[in-house]
C-alpha cells in the first residue's frame, strides 16, 4: 500500500500530468456550471465593471467560486490567483490557465516577500483582483494572518465568497474539499468590501484575522443551507453533520 501511494505522489510531481490533470479539472468545471443553474448575491457592479480593485477570498476547499465566478463572462476585470507551490497548486494552476486567470506563485502563508511584492503591485493598478485561499495548507477552514497583513499593506478592501450546490460531495481531505456534481444547483455569495486599518498593532491583526474567519465561515454555510447540500457539515467542528 505505500509503495503505491509513493507511485502515485511520484506521478502527482509530474509536471505534465499535472498539466493534464489541470486540462481535466477545467473541463469538469465548465460542464458542472452550464449543465447548472446558478444564482449569484451580493455581487456588485463594482466587483465585475470599473476600476475598483481589490482581494477575493474563499476557503481552499472551495476554491472552486473563482472559476465559477469567471466562467460568468459578465466579469470584465483581469484576476489573478494566488496558487501554492505544491502539486495540487500546479493542478490548479493548469486550469487557471486555461481560464485566461494570472497566477502569482506562492501561498497567503509561505509566499515570501515576492509573491507580496507582486500582489500588491497587481493591486495596485486600476480593476485588478487577486484571489486567494486564507487557509493555507492545514488546517482547512483556520484563516491565518497572511491576508490581513496583505490587505493592511496595500489598502485595498476584501471581499468574501463563498459557492455550494445542492448536490456535491465532500471530501475526506484536510480542505473538505467540495466536488460538485453535473446538473446541479449552485449559489455563489459575496460579501460587502471590508477595509483593513493601515495602524494595526499585531493584536489588531489577530482580531481581524478572527472576525474574518468568523465571517467566511459563516457566508459559507449559508450558502450550503441555502441550496440544501445534502451530507453539509459544521466548518467549526470537523465531522459534525448538520
Amino acid at each position: 500500500m505505500r509503495k503505491k501511494r509513493r507511485i502515485f505522489k511520484g506521478i502527482g510531481k509530474n509536471a505534465f500530468i499535472q498539466t493534464l490533470i489541470g486540462r481535466l479539472l477545467y473541463c469538469y468545471v465548465w460542464l458542472v456550471y452550464k449543465t447548472s443553474s446558478w444564482s449569484i448575491d451580493g455581487l456588485r457592479d463594482e466587483y465585475i465593471n470599473g476600476d475598483f480593485s481589490y482581494f477575493i477570498t474563499f476557503w481552499h476547499g472551495r476554491s472552486m467560486s473563482d472559476m465559477f465566478l469567471v466562467l460568468d463572462k459578465s466579469l470584465q476585470k483581469k484576476v489573478s490567483v494566488l496558487i501554492s507551490l505544491h502539486r495540487d497548486g500546479r493542478i490548479m494552476a493548469s486550469a487557471m490557465d486555461w481560464l485566461g486567470l494570472t497566477t502569482i506563485n506562492g501561498s497567503s502563508k509561505r509566499g515570501g516577500a515576492v509573491a507580496a511584492l507582486e500582489i500588491i503591485r497587481t493591486l495596485n493598478q486600476p480593476g485588478n483582483v487577486v484571489a486567494l485561499s486564507p487557509d493555507g495548507r492545514k488546517p482547512g477552514y483556520k484563516m491565518t494572518t497572511g491576508l490581513i497583513a496583505l490587505a493592511k499593506k496595500s489598502q485595498k478592501p476584501i471581499v468574501l465568497s463563498a459557492y455550494s450546490v445542492k448536490k456535491g460531495k465532500i471530501l475526506k481531505t484536510w480542505d473538505r474539499f467540495l466536488l460538485p456534481s453535473l446538473f446541479n444547483t449552485g449559489i455563489l455569495l459575496f460579501s460587502e468590501p471590508i477595509h483593513i486599518p493601515a495602524d494595526l498593532d499585531a493584536e489588531g491583526v489577530e482580531k481581524w484575522r478572527v472576525i474574518l474567519e468568523n465571517r467566511l465561515i459563516d457566508l459559507t454555510e449559508e450558502a450550503d443551507r441555502r441550496v440544501n447540500l445534502k451530507g453539509r457539515i459544521s466548518l467549526r467542528m470537523e465531522g459534525t453533520q448538520e
